[in-house]
């Protein structure tokens, strides 16, 4: 009996403490400020490829800065919880990765906005 009870506090304290750990990561005022500036030079960027690769290049240093680890993969993983939008995410960083390793792969305007629009809503939400 002893034992289940420390095994139960046990299990506890460490779902408090990555509870404790996901709500304590929120991105510092200079960070968030040099993530606007580069959505704003993204949003610019003429080729829709191009912006689809620099969104999703924004989004790893956003959850870089929120000191998350690993692949953009894996960051969304460790992150996912946070984001509302998560399965549009993973799409939006699918396409980025069929854009950078599909050669002669293209994009329509309607893919590239609804990458760009799910990106912009994680980062919102971070």
């Amino acid at each position: 009996m002893v034992w289940f009870v420390l095994l139960v506090g046990l299990a506890l304290l460490v779902l408090v403490g990555m509870f404790w750990a996901l709500r304590r990561r929120t991105l510092p005022a200079s960070a968030r400020a040099r993530i606007r500036s580069q959505w704003t030079a993204m949003l610019a960027i003429p080729d829709p490829a191009r912006r689809v690769m620099e969104a999703d290049a924004i989004l790893d240093g956003a959850l870089t800065a929120l000191r998350y680890r690993g692949s953009l993969g894996d960051k969304l993983k460790a992150a996912g919880p946070r984001m509302r939008n998560i399965d549009a995410v993973w799409r939006a960083h699918k396409l980025r990765n069929r854009i950078a390793h599909e050669p002669g792969s293209s994009v329509t305007a309607a893919q590239v906005q609804e990458a760009v629009s799910a990106i912009g809503k994680a980062l919102e939400s971070l």
